[in-house]
């Protein structure tokens, strides 16, 4: 009977302190404050100094908005931690901050030695996003977060790894973009997020130089870049090509109320490119982009069982993505900033091996590129 009695008083005293021990902790995690998305901006009040607008997950049983937003000011991304701790009474923790995103004035200025203290901090993670804001980033996520009823943060990485995951962009994280800016002849890409109506949306990509902002192209740009560097499984993509030669293919016309000159075609692309020199002195290069295309949906009734509609179509889908390769070039070429890596084939072709970010800055705009593109076109036939 009496070792009964110990063994009951023992399990009470075990079951006590568990309960007191998970009291404590909820007590612990209650004064926390865990940082999921930053945004860094050039301080407006105080110059030379940044201010972060700091989203923080709070543990809180009487609240059920668990998400904060604070702002801090300092002249490091801690010091400017510690000032925004300041003004609340939750401790804040860095945790893992899943989207780091950057004002357009400080990210034209360069967001070098913001990378450099993220790689020297053990618990950021090289998956960690990053992104532009198309303002300033304490616009985006304040005005943001009032708008929607999730964390904003969440919402802006969850948009940015849908486009990453259907194959749509180049997937960006903190250790994609810190290899692109240490490799000579290849500069960074970051997606732009910009406020329709006060909500946050993905609109275009920043194009860099080393590590500043110069110039943004479209999200369609974007796509054609992670086609030229990736294989592409099945992205979603809308070609727009010139709707007068497939007129007399076209069904229902007499009841079709479409006046427009260019049709419009939704489709399931899977795709890769090779790219080699032709001729190493000149910089003439030569990129091969060989496409398995799904039709999904036209703007117009076609039937293209017709073989000769399917040749024409094959045609006029590669002639347009050559021409949107030549564009984007000219344009890249135009603000001497190099996203494709043309850089990257010139060095390992020349036989030294050599280059410097210099010597490709002054070659970039006058090199030459020849895109041909070979179209395959899958399971087709009466499409609307």
């Amino acid at each position: 009977m009496k070792t009964v009695l110990n063994r009951i008083l023992i399990n009470l005293i075990i079951i006590s302190f568990i309960l007191f021990t998970g009291c404590v902790q909820s007590k612990e995690l209650e004064t926390l404050g865990i940082l999921n998305t930053r945004g860094v901006d050039l301080s407006k009040e105080n110059n030379g100094q940044i201010e972060t607008t700091l989203l923080i997950y709070q543990f809180d049983a009487q609240n059920k908005n668990i998400s904060k937003l604070l702002s801090g000011t300092g002249n490091t991304l801690k010091d400017a931690r510690e000032d925004a701790n300041n003004k609340t009474t939750f401790l804040l923790t860095p945790g893992q901050i899943r989207l780091e995103l950057y004002g357009k004035e400080i990210a034209q200025k360069g967001i070098l030695r913001y990378l450099a203290a993220l790689a020297r901090d053990s618990r950021a993670s090289d998956t960690m996003l990053l992104a532009i804001s198309d303002t300033t980033a304490k616009d985006v996520l304040m005005k943001g977060q009032s708008q929607t009823e999730i964390n904003v943060g969440q919402f802006l990485h969850g948009v940015i790894d849908t486009e990453y995951n259907e194959d749509s962009l180049l997937r960006i994280d903190l250790q994609t973009f810190s290899h692109m800016f240490a490799d000579i002849g290849h500069d960074p890409i970051l997606p732009i997020i910009s406020l329709e109506n006060d909500l946050p949306k993905l609109s275009a990509m920043a194009v860099f130089q080393d590590d500043k902002y110069v110039d943004k192209i479209s999200l369609d740009d974007g796509f054609l870049l992670n086609l030229f560097q990736n294989r592409v499984s099945s992205a979603p993509v809308e070609l727009t090509i010139p709707r007068e030669p497939f007129k007399k293919y076209e069904q229902y016309k007499e009841i079709s109320k479409n006046k427009e000159e260019e049709l419009h075609i939704r489709v399931l692309l899977k795709g890769k490119s090779k790219t080699k020199m032709t001729n190493v002195q000149e910089q003439h290069f030569k990129t091969d982009i060989d496409l398995d295309i799904e039709i999904q949906e036209f703007s117009q009734l076609l039937n293209i069982e017709n073989g000769h509609v399917a040749d024409l179509l094959k045609k006029e889908i590669a002639k347009e993505i050559e021409q949107q390769y030549d564009t984007l070039l000219n344009k890249l070429q135009e603000i001497n900033a190099d996203p494709f890596g043309f850089g990257n084939i010139y060095r390992s072709n020349k036989k030294d091996g050599k280059l410097t970010k210099k010597e490709w800055r002054e070659k970039f705009p006058e090199i030459k590129v020849d895109f041909n593109v070979k179209v395959r076109l899958l399971n087709y036939g009466t499409t609307q």
